[in-house]
């Protein structure tokens, strides 16, 4: 089963939590410049974004048409576009160790799969994060960012209302869309007492991929491409996701 979507949504949180912690005082077109800056080392893609509104005072933050590109080798663009994210951090956080995201919600994204013979653009900017993480771990990731880098907590992050794009030679007009379920997780890093922006995106990564792979596999993509996907993701999905996924296999 193809390794769909996960780090797309994962990486926006990680995009904004650095964003906010570098300029967390300063004027929205600051705060888009660094989104686009900093997204872009994390996915090693273009990411742009419209317009940033924060409210210093009570925390609130919204921001418009977020794009996040796909790798050079894939056609489909974007890979991940978000209309409005709507964030509330703790203003109190904002310049600790620790930033808290009391709420976050990202409404209606639009997620684009591009499936070639050799792999799949999703899964190509999931291998681009995990060397992020590497290089998080070791201390060299963004060595432009002055002082320590801030760890994340997220009380509630809500995915509403998103539609999966599928494309593939072996899809019928080589194009089907199907609706993500609505995702709610919960108390993201608390456990740790924050984490770092890529460990971030690896913690949320398995139940957003759970989403988007049940969304794929409601498109009309043949059955045979199904088994392949769902035996390389196997090894490190839940029990309870396989069968889920086995249950539709035999529908």
């Amino acid at each position: 089963m193809r390794r769909v979507f996960s780090f797309i949504i994962i990486g926006i949180v990680a995009i904004i939590c650095i964003a906010i912690a570098t300029v967390y005082l300063s004027i929205g077109s600051v705060i888009t410049g660094s989104i686009e800056k900093y997204g872009t080392a994390i996915t090693g893609t273009a990411v742009t974004l419209e317009e940033a509104d924060y409210s210093s005072s009570s925390g609130e933050t919204i921001l418009l048409g977020l794009s996040v590109s796909s790798p050079p080798e894939f056609k489909a663009e974007p890979a991940f576009l978000a209309p409005y994210i709507e964030m509330l951090i703790d203003p109190q956080t904002i310049s600790t160790e620790v930033i808290v995201i009391k709420r976050m919600e990202i409404k209606s994204p639009e997620i684009t799969y591009e499936i070639l013979q050799n792999g799949d653009n999703l899964r190509a900017l999931r291998h681009r994060i995990e060397q992020a993480v590497t290089a998080e771990q070791g201390g060299t990731f963004a060595p432009e960012m002055t002082g320590p880098t801030a760890k994340f907590i997220i009380n509630d992050l809500y995915i509403n209302k998103g539609v999966v794009i599928v494309e593939a030679e072996t899809l019928t007009g080589h194009r089907s869309t199907a609706l993500l379920e609505d995702i709610h997780l919960q108390d993201i890093g608390r456990e740790e007492n924050g984490l770092l922006p890529a460990a971030l995106i690896r913690r949320i990564y398995t139940p957003v991929v759970q989403a988007t792979t049940i969304a794929a596999l409601s498109t009309d993509l043949p059955l045979t491409e199904q088994v392949i996907n769902l035996i390389r993701g196997a090894s490190d999905e839940t029990g309870e996701m396989i069968e889920r996924l086995r249950k539709l296999l035999e529908k």
